[in-house]
């Protein structure tokens, strides 16, 4: 039992570590190809809207990337539905901090769940 908890645990940091990367890659591809605008008149940063899809697409790819490896490493679902919630705080916290719109926040809470059943469908891993 301690073996199958260390597991998971494990699992679940190597999952939240994979896919935060894959996170900072898409933002990183999303700024160069459509950088932030700094707009002097009024002191704040325009982000255009390529970035913010890329950040969209980077939260899929991301929890599905970490999700899966986790299921697969652990043997169950319960480390790559970590990796989402740990997604979905990161994805809720940006949101909140930076003043988004609500479909933001609300993209930032169903992507990664979304990703994350698909995950576990691709992983043929049975539910624990």
């Amino acid at each position: 039992m301690i073996k199958d908890i260390l597991r998971t645990a494990i699992a679940a940091v190597i999952g939240i570590a994979i896919a935060f990367g894959l996170i900072w890659l898409a933002q990183y591809a999303g700024s160069e190809i459509s950088p932030d605008v700094y707009d002097p008149d009024s002191g704040e940063i325009l982000i255009p809207i390529g970035s913010t899809i890329a950040l969209i697409v980077g939260w899929f790819i991301g929890t599905f990337g970490g999700g899966w490896l986790a299921m697969r490493i652990s043997a169950g679902t319960g480390a790559g539905w970590i990796v989402a919630g740990a997604v979905v705080g990161a994805a809720l916290y940006r949101a909140v901090t930076l003043a988004d719109t609500w479909w933001i926040m609300a993209l930032g809470a169903l992507v990664p769940l979304a990703a994350a059943w698909l995950a576990q469908r691709a992983t043929s891993v049975v539910p624990e």
